[in-house]
């Protein structure tokens, strides 16, 4: 599954509440590079990204993916849980709950139908843009296929994130979306994302992504921290466990009947 974008959909429960400016306070984008040699193509820096993140032969042989972790929200003083579970092709569950549980989102997609549920809102069947995004979000194995997930990236140049060299690449997704990928010039792997779009109520929402501490996991690379700034809140993501190959049932991704749905246990 899409992890970076899991993780920024976390966010998007604290973010759809503001109107944000370009960056947030206190955290500047990443600083754009002298231009030098001639940069790499999309195919180049797609393919290098794969081969970092574990290559199709380690992919292929994971079927489930489980990751437990936590949530903080500094500002707030507040933490949480997050649980993301994916299956192949393309099924998902995200829950996260805050406050001991007084709050908690859910969203799913089964392969046909995308959902959310909250304890504010209550459940709702997601269609449109949010439907694709949903759906772009459950492709399991999209770190190796992201020229398939996003067809219509572009190089733009070069910047630092934090003493890291990177390329950036535009990207968009179902919505109007953009999305600035940053690739490490030296491992491949996409370090950061700059995200850009309207949410469900129409409202601009930027936000930006650091993913961090990679670890091998499974023959797989995965960030096991997560920073996600923006005006309306920063969040800092850490994951406790990785889990793969569980044995999930496909009901779990199903959209209730009436009640939240229950979280996958393992």
């Amino acid at each position: 599954m899409t992890r970076k974008r899991n993780f920024l959909a976390v966010a998007s429960v604290f973010l759809a509440f503001c109107v944000a400016p370009a960056f947030p306070q206190g955290a500047p984008p990443p600083k754009a590079a002298a231009k030098e040699e001639a940069l790499p193509s999309v195919d180049e820096l797609v393919a290098k990204c794969a081969k970092a993140s574990g290559g199709k032969e380690a992919w292929a042989k994971l079927s489930t993916q489980v990751l437990d972790g936590t949530i903080e929200l500094p500002a707030f003083g507040m933490t949480g849980k997050v649980k993301f579970i994916g299956k192949a092709p393309n099924k998902m569950l995200h829950v996260v709950t805050l406050a001991d549980g007084q709050f908690e989102q859910k969203q799913g997609f089964d392969g046909r139908v995308a959902w959310k549920s909250d304890t504010r809102t209550g459940l709702k069947k997601l269609e449109g843009a949010e439907f694709e995004q949903a759906k772009m979000e459950a492709i399991f194995d999209s770190d190796i296929r992201l020229k398939e997930v996003f067809p219509d990236m572009k190089v733009t140049g070069r910047a630092k994130v934090g003493d890291r060299d990177s390329y950036t690449v535009l990207a968009h997704e179902p919505g109007g979306k953009t999305d600035t990928f940053y690739f490490d010039a030296q491992t491949g792997q996409r370090i950061a994302v700059d995200s850009e779009g309207p949410d469900e109520s129409g409202k601009v929402v930027k936000a930006n992504i650091f993913l961090e501490d990679f670890r091998p996991i499974d023959g797989i690379q995965m960030p096991f921290r997560i920073r996600i700034e923006s005006p309306a809140a920063n969040l800092v993501i850490t994951l406790q466990e990785v889990h793969h190959n569980v044995p999930i049932e496909d009901s779990i991704f199903a959209m209730p009947s009436s009640e939240p749905a229950a979280t996958a246990t393992h």
